[in-house]
């Protein structure tokens, strides 16, 4: 077996599907179009798109499959397989570890043995972590997401142009810190922008402050950001090069791209038009640190009661709930949540989040009389 595997089928022969393992057949049936679950005293209505992307399916099917063929071996991952804990805490009782990483924030792969394996995440990772996990002999299992890679190339095109990267990202994401170092790998430079507060102020430099030969730049996202927020962060940078330079002149100093994950926009699109329908409540369901799930529930707020959770565990009780504020990121538990009369929930889940945790919330809240 090749010591980097990119695919399932390089597995060899017997490979397995293991994703499927952590579907519920109720909710699987009805993921197929959206719909109305009827269960208990209540109905569950479901958006058209929800749950596991193909994405997630790949990253779970390699890594757990790399469990099944490296019996015996120290499988490690370069960080958190996908943002859910249920998933990751699975990998856990199988043993899976995590590598550490240094102050200039890249593997620390002093304690890995040539026999050894590792998993890169679905997010991907730095370049330079590649190349010293090859550099160890290890085998190396790349489950990064073929809609992060696609991005990839774009950044590694503006880097050989001469364009600096501007990347609309959350900083710490690993995501977000994979795609940058692909500039740096190709001799280019990046800059990272959280929102359109940041994006105003690289907007005023670009009238006023910044040299002309510096003014040649190319936007990327993170995969699971808000498109929309994008878009309008795209047309600032773009209206500040037209106001300095003109119209024609900015076609060749300034080039947008949408990368957006197809998958993270149809689950964004589902909801907002789920949140049309008459619903006493939402829930929202996926990890806490997970990038899509958070802005699904920016898309709910101010729309009607909803709450953001992980699994089961943070129903408290039907009359308390464990949840996230999407404008605090605080996670608390919040009194009230399930009213007497309530009938229509509204419940979806971001990218990462498994049919199975529905499944077991529908349950619990079915089984409160």
């Amino acid at each position: 077996m090749a010591n980097l595997i990119k695919k399932l089928s390089e597995f060899g022969e017997g490979f397995r599907h293991h994703h499927e393992n952590y579907r519920a057949r109720a909710i699987s049936e009805i993921q197929e179009t959206g719909g109305v679950l009827p269960a208990g005293d209540f109905l569950f209505h479901f958006p058209e798109h929800f749950g596991f992307c193909y994405g997630v399916d790949k990253a779970i099917d390699m890594v757990f499959e790399t469990c099944d063929r490296f019996r015996g071996k120290t499988i490690y991952l370069t960080d958190q397989l996908i943002h859910n804990p249920y998933i990751n805490g699975k990998l856990k009782e199988k043993g899976v570890r995590y590598l550490r990483r240094g102050a200039d924030n890249l593997l620390a792969c002093g304690e890995l043995e040539p026999d050894d394996v590792v998993v890169v995440s679905a997010f991907g990772t730095d370049f330079r972590d590649i190349a010293r996990l090859q550099n160890k002999g290890v085998t190396v299992v790349d489950s990064t997401c073929g809609a992060i890679i696609n991005v990839w190339k774009r950044v590694e095109r503006y880097a050989r142009e001469g364009f600096l990267t501007v990347m609309h990202g959350k900083r710490n994401h690993e995501e977000t810190r994979a795609t940058v170092s692909q500039a740096v790998k190709e001799g280019g430079d990046y800059l990272i922008i959280e929102n359109k507060e940041e994006a105003q102020a690289l907007a005023r430099r670009i009238r006023n402050e910044m040299k002309e030969d510096d003014c040649k730049m190319g936007m990327a996202n993170q995969t699971t950001m808000l498109k929309g927020e994008s878009l309008e962060i795209q047309e600032l940078l773009r209206a500040a090069f037209v106001e300095r330079f003109g119209e024609e002149e900015t076609k060749t100093r300034f080039r947008s791209f949408d990368t957006i994950c197809g998958a993270t926009q149809d689950r964004q699109d589902a909801l907002r038009k789920l949140l049309n329908e008459k619903l006493d409540l939402v829930l929202i369901v996926g990890g806490f640190n997970s990038s899509n799930t958070t802005h699904l529930a920016e898309i709910a707020d101010g729309k009607l009661p909803f709450y953001h959770l992980e699994s089961a565990g943070d129903l408290v009780s039907k009359h308390e709930i464990r949840a996230r504020d999407p404008r605090t990121s605080h996670i608390m538990v919040q009194s009230g949540w399930l009213k007497e009369g309530t009938k229509n929930i509204g419940i979806t889940s971001g990218a990462s989040t498994p049919d199975v945790t529905l499944a077991e919330i529908v349950e619990k809240i079915c089984g409160w009389k």
